[in-house]
């Protein structure tokens, strides 16, 4: 990227979070999403909550290093509320011997970290860093580093990897929360074809996106890296990381689910809703068994990575190496269609064979079973003839 471009680009980024007051306000129906489908993934592997993900191994490091001061640095800490929430519990803990160094580039958002930390107590435990993450370099050794994301509006990752991996000590936490999907945060072409199905079906009331205020009768797979940093480079993110670190507690989750509880289209669900309840959790559980069975493949994670080889605690089937995307394959969607609608015309041609067999009147009630499989896979067939 030349440097005109690069210019422009972290001008539109710092201009578009000047007077962002609350990077974390998501729609309603998200926090039900998470509530129901993410909460148990991370409790699976011991995480609590968020809050406890960050400040469990600072809490740790404090306790068995009381004469020490323990550091930690926030990449991309933005308006510094999560590290304020930090730093509120470890004081609340009673301990005091840690310092949250924020490293941000945006003034005004470092100016409202601030005033966040200010509001909780915890000013005096904070320091502030005005640097860009793409060329930042450590000033000390940190037994915590922590990134929310932030990762996916590098544009640097090797350069800032390799920096924080000489930053840690021996025995230190990377600590990630960040977006893992396509650059731009669009969906790669598996994805983007169960989207357009379940588009299909929505009622219009769930495709006007308010971000754009603009109805989406198509799914429009948009890349949002064109203006900013945004997804820059959000599909190198964990493969960089699995190359730079070692994986320690890793869940990886959500695609099909976040186009539509994020705040683009989110809104548009009201969680009290029982229609809009049913339609989120339908797709979640198609969401959860696409990426369980690699059909599909993770687009957000919530990891902890380690400096040396340890094993690492995943949810289900979903191993590190198992949650990347690799943009070098191609899906050959038109040949699984293919190969579907032959395995649904060798299916009818087995019940047309059992439906005129004389044994039936032995075994009426398995016909009507197998009639109303019959209408179902028809029903599928349909849907492969429009894709």
């Amino acid at each position: 990227m030349v440097d005109a471009e690069y210019a422009q680009r972290l001008a539109q980024e710092v201009d578009r979070y000047r007077t962002v007051s609350d990077v974390h306000d998501l729609p309603d129906i998200f926090h039900y999403w998470a509530e129901r489908y993410l909460m148990p993934k991370l409790h699976a592997v011991g995480i609590q909550s968020l809050d406890d993900f960050y400040s469990e191994p600072v809490l740790d490091f404090c306790r068995e290093n009381s004469s020490d001061t323990i550091r930690v640095a926030s990449l991309g800490s933005g308006n510094g509320d999560t590290e304020a929430r930090l730093a509120q519990r470890v004081l609340a803990a009673g301990q005091q011997n840690f310092e949250v160094t924020c490293v941000e580039i945006n003034a005004s958002m470092q100016a409202r970290a601030f005033e966040n930390a200010r509001g909780v107590g915890a000013e005096q435990r904070l320091r502030f860093d005005a640097r860009d993450l793409n060329s930042w370099t450590a000033d000390c050794r940190y037994h915590v580093v922590m990134a929310s994301h932030s990762l996916h509006h590098v544009v640097e990752l090797e350069h800032l990897f390799r920096e924080v991996r000489s930053s840690l000590v021996d025995d230190g936490y990377f600590l990630v929360n960040d977006m893992v999907g396509r650059n731009g945060h669009q969906r790669w072409p598996e994805a983007l074809s169960l989207i357009q199905l379940l588009w299909r079906s929505a009622p219009a009331r769930y495709k006007y996106n308010r971000q754009l205020l603009v109805l989406d009768d198509e799914y429009v797979n948009r890349d949002y890296s064109m203006e900013g940093f945004e997804g820059i480079r959000a599909q190198d993110v964990l493969p960089l990381l699995l190359r730079t670190f070692f994986p320690d507690r890793f869940i990886s989750f959500g695609n099909l689910t976040s186009v539509l509880t994020d705040r683009g289209y989110g809104h548009n669900f009201d969680p009290n809703s029982d229609e809009d309840r049913a339609f989120i959790d339908r797709v979640a559980q198609l969401d959860d068994l696409a990426i369980d069975l690699g059909v599909i493949k993770p687009t957000q994670l919530i990891a902890s990575f380690r400096t040396k080889p340890v094993e690492p605690r995943f949810f289900g089937n979903r191993a590190p190496d198992f949650s990347v995307r690799d943009p070098d394959v191609e899906v050959a969607l038109d040949s699984e269609w293919t190969r579907l609608q032959a395995d649904l015309a060798g299916v009818r041609a087995e019940h047309a064979r059992m439906l005129s067999s004389k044994s039936w009147r032995y075994t009426l009630p398995m016909r009507a079973l197998l009639v109303a499989s019959k209408r179902a896979y028809g029903r599928l067939n349909r849907v492969a003839r429009r894709h």
